[in-house]
């Protein structure tokens, strides 16, 4: 009897122990799958903000001071958010920057190419924010286009944007020069690829000069591919040894009386991989003027080290009319920036 009663109580232990077994191991499987449900959740949420897609880009400007004024250093706070009002931080860095501002006057006399980059006071945290800083002096008071040329994982954008600058000394009127042929002025490098001041095509105050001549064809029809060469030489010799600056052989500014947007494009060197590329490429692709979310990146692959003396302009020009066609290259030390006027037909 004892006996019995012995082996059935070890039963009923025996049973508890494997409810109680059962019923532990339950809720640990319980637990391990609430942990990686969340961690999935986690995890999803961490790849669907990477999977984010920046579809379209809003620009505010802040100036420092308020009111613009000719002749005061200016502090240009680009504020960049997305369609839902969120920061947009992840910019690409292309042509060796993050961000560029492209600053160019009514009168098409006057040229600014900068970026956050460019200054010692560039502010990372404030990058995390969206908010991007630029300085830059206006020389005259009138009326500016700015443009902002940004490359997300998902896109590329330009907007653009005016500014009313204040001041005693205006801009001249436009003067419509359409000479093929040119004295350009060099201006010594700051830096690493920068020069943050104001240039006017007719101050003369270069640290060295250069003779720039462009061939175009006679007529240039608004829609239609034009191909545009430029040769550079100094002292009559012709410069063979120009460099890359910002990645590419030559940066153009493309920009109309009716100061309805700017074109930020590339050249390339004749006989280049590049330049194959171009002739293949839709001419009417990136070469919008006004709000797009794409414009003119056009230089893709590699630079050499050396070249010229010609380098090559491919573009569309989209309405007829008449354009500056600011170009900014290197050679040495120095930053040339040729510009040279074309009109354009139906």
């Amino acid at each position: 009897m004892q006996s019995r009663n012995f082996t059935l109580f070890s039963i009923f232990c025996m049973s508890a122990k494997f409810k109680f077994l059962y019923y532990l191991t339950t809720m640990v499987v319980g637990i391990l799958f609430l942990v990686e449900v969340g961690s999935a959740k986690e995890h999803g949420t961490h790849d669907a903000h990477k999977r984010h897609s920046t579809s379209s880009l809003n620009v505010m400007l802040h100036t420092e001071p308020q009111t613009v004024q000719a002749g005061t250093p200016t502090t240009l706070t680009f504020h960049l958010t997305d369609a839902k009002g969120e920061p947009v931080t992840d910019l690409m860095v292309h042509h060796a920057r993050v961000l560029h501002v492209l600053v160019v006057s009514e009168n098409l006399q006057i040229i600014g190419h900068i970026h956050p980059e460019d200054f010692e006071s560039r502010d990372i945290m404030m990058e995390l924010e969206g908010m991007y800083t630029v300085h830059f002096t206006f020389p005259a008071a009138g009326k500016y286009i700015l443009a902002v040329d940004v490359i997300t994982a998902d896109a590329e954008f330009a907007e653009y944007l005016y500014v009313a600058v204040a001041g005693e000394e205006k801009l001249t009127d436009t003067v419509q020069d359409f000479r093929r042929e040119k004295v350009v002025f060099g201006y010594t490098d700051e830096g690493g690829d920068r020069y943050t001041k104001a240039v006017s095509l007719t101050d003369g105050e270069g640290a060295s000069t250069y003779q720039a001549k462009m061939e175009a064809p006679d007529r240039i029809k608004a829609g239609e591919m034009v191909h545009i060469t430029y040769h550079f030489s100094q002292d009559g010799k012709p410069l063979t040894d120009l460099v890359p600056f910002l990645d590419a052989p030559m940066h153009f500014a493309i920009v109309s009386t009716r100061l309805d947007g700017i074109v930020h494009t590339h050249g390339t060197v004749p006989g280049s991989e590049d330049t194959g590329k171009m002739m293949r490429k839709d001419p009417h692709t990136g070469h919008k003027m006004k709000k797009a979310p794409t414009i003119g990146h056009q230089h893709q692959g590699s630079t050499p080290e050396k070249f010229g003396p010609t380098v090559m302009l491919m573009t569309t020009f989209p309405e007829a009319g008449v354009y500056q066609i600011f170009g900014q290259l290197k050679h040495g030390d120095q930053i040339l920036w040729p510009s040279f006027m074309v009109e354009v037909t139906e």
